[in-house]
């Protein structure tokens, strides 16, 4: 090995030679001067003295280069070894640098600390020699030495706060022994009490590792000392995270209302008033927000789907039409001005523009829609046809089964119930067991009084989704409605409203079972909740029935024509009260 060392030393050291003038000239070497010429003494000892640091810089490049070839054939070992000798020898930072760097990938902590130490000597004001030690010491878990570095670096460091914690703040989140950087954050934060970023540093890393109460604590701290970008809005994530969301809220408005000027406050309280689903307050915000940057997409599709929430309809265009010409976003809302014109039930020009979609899966979706949009429109055979084309392509089973259910939904509202069952059936001989297309066709047996059916159906749902609410309800309704068998229903119904207690399908069915079980006043207390949440001609049809029951016609009669006016067609409606009205 030495033998063939000397010889790739003997071939390469002429090569060094050259590159050493760089080297020299980079680490501030004296070289011959071209300016005037030395005393013939002078310029011998000048020669000397320059071939002998030539022969160091030449010994210090090989030494660099059998380090790098070590360390590209995996012996991080001799790799390290090496760089750590250079960077004893050689007055250069980088190469103490590159050192550390070694060693920490090669695992030799104790290396990395004496190359780190030789950085720090070399160049005493580089922020990134104490961090890179410090992070060192936390990875030994010792949590003295790695404060001290860190404080020390604080105390010495001429940068301002704003620009020295937050890489520290990147490079200790980073660092998986979670325990020992927040000894090490908190001891800072304590250490430093008048220092508002010492505080976020803190805050930030309890909450990234789950302490929030401990976070909240140091984040107002913080607030109390200075307003640092960023922390109010962290503050509100941890609120939210402890379930204090209304505090949340306030926070943000206050800090927003003290700080008006600044866009991503304003962002994140707009964000989270959506999360909390208070949209027409985030609408607001967001069109504050427009103002400052007319041209932003991003706003421009938030507002107009805000808008679209709030039935702001015409709003809600003209955000989309913006977006549109822009060219930004310009799939997304075109579909969605779609849906605006789908809910001013203006269904041509909705199909019109659900077929200028050509986005992902946004176009898929407003393909389905146009063949809804044809079938409200009496254009069942033409709708069914649509989607007998996307049937034809090359689908995946979940585009599958929408496209199926579509189709056996579209025949369901036209009450063509054997042709939906059929459907259905084909469909679950494609993919079997799918528990979107036995709950569907378990509807459709429901409307052919094929009971036996339906509860087959979703029984095999409930086997492997016992907790299915939507199906428990099914079959809590179906036997409430269409046998004696009103115990059994109850208990699947019971188990449907503990797993979604505010869903209006499930509380109307759960006082139609109080009602098949003569709970009269029970059953019109539910029904009118559940007609509060959802006004539904099915929920006002059973309410009315109930209340015409018990006695009180008058009312009955009036929640049925207020029904009748909203869904004239509606067949239940029209059954329930030919059944009861002379």
């Amino acid at each position: 090995m030495e033998i063939g060392l000397n010889f790739i030393k003997l071939i390469i050291r002429p090569v060094f030679v050259l590159m050493s003038l760089l080297v020299a000239a980079c680490a501030g070497l004296p070289q011959m001067s071209s300016k005037s010429p030395a005393p013939l003494e002078s310029q011998a000892v000048q020669i000397n003295t320059l071939g002998s640091q030539q022969d160091a810089v030449a010994d210090a490049s090989y030494a660099l280069m059998v380090a790098e070839i070590a360390l590209n054939q995996g012996d991080t070992e001799l790799a390290i070894k090496h760089y750590l000798e250079l960077a004893k020898s050689q007055e250069n930072p980088d190469i103490a640098e590159r050192a550390v760097r070694v060693a920490v990938y090669g695992q030799d902590l104790e290396a990395a600390i004496e190359a780190a130490q030789r950085w720090i000597d070399l160049d005493p004001k580089r922020v990134e020699s104490r961090q890179v030690i410090a992070a060192i010491y936390i990875r030994q878990d010792n949590i003295p030495e790695a404060f001290n570095y860190i404080n020390s670096l604080i105390q010495t460091s001429e940068l301002e706060d704003s620009q020295l914690f937050p890489p520290l703040l990147g490079l200790l989140a980073r660092e998986k022994n979670a325990n020992t950087v927040l000894a090490v954050t908190q001891r800072l934060a304590e250490e430093n009490p008048s220092r508002a970023y010492a505080q976020y540093l803190h805050g930030m890393l309890a909450a990234q590792n789950g302490r929030p109460e401990e976070a909240l604590k140091y984040f107002n701290r913080s607030i109390a000392l200075a307003e640092i970008e960023g922390v109010h809005s962290a503050r509100a994530r941890v609120l939210l995270k402890l379930g204090r969301s209304d505090e949340a809220v306030v926070s943000l408005q206050k800090a927003v209302q003290k700080n008006p000027d600044d866009q991503g406050l304003r962002l994140t309280y707009a964000r989270l008033l959506v999360d909390i689903k208070e949209y027409e307050k985030a609408r607001r915000e967001f069109e504050k927000l427009h103002q400052a940057s007319p041209e932003d997409a991003e706003l421009l599709f938030t507002l107009g789907l805000l808008s679209l929430e709030s039935q702001r309809l015409d709003d809600a265009e003209k955000y989309m039409m913006m977006l549109v010409r822009l060219k930004q976003r310009e799939g997304e809302a075109q579909y969605y001005l779609g849906r605006i014109y789908e809910n001013r039930k203006q269904y041509e020009a909705a199909i019109d523009w659900y077929r200028e979609v050509h986005v992902g899966e946004y176009k898929f979706d407003a393909r389905l829609r146009i063949a809804d949009m044809l079938g409200i429109s009496g254009r069942t055979e033409e709708a069914i046809a649509h989607l007998d084309a996307m049937l034809k392509g090359s689908q995946s089973d979940g585009s599958l089964v929408r496209i199926y259910i579509t189709k056996g939904e579209l025949l369901r509202s036209a009450r063509r119930y054997e042709q939906a069952l059929e459907v259905f059936n084909t469909a679950l001989g494609i993919v079997p067991g799918n528990s979107d297309l036995l709950y569907s066709r378990a509807l459709v047996a429901e409307k052919l009084g094929r009971i036996d059916l339906l509860e087959a159906d979703i029984r095999t749902i409930l086997k492997t989704e016992p907790d299915n609410a939507h199906a428990l309800n099914a079959l809590g309704f179906t036997l409430a409605d269409q046998t004696d068998r009103y115990q059994e229903a109850y208990g699947y119904i019971k188990r449907a409203i503990e797993i979604m207690p505010d869903d209006a399908a499930i509380i109307d069915s759960w006082g139609w079972v109080h009602y098949r079980l003569g709970e009269y006043d029970k059953a019109i207390g539910l029904l009118r909740k559940a007609l509060s949440h959802f006004n539904d001609a099915e929920i006002a049809a059973h309410l009315g029935e109930v209340l015409w029951v018990s006695g009180n016609q008058e009312e009955a009669t009036s929640i049925w024509k207020e029904a009748l006016e909203k869904s004239p067609n509606d067949p239940m409606l029209q059954e329930v009260m030919q059944r009861f009205i002379p």
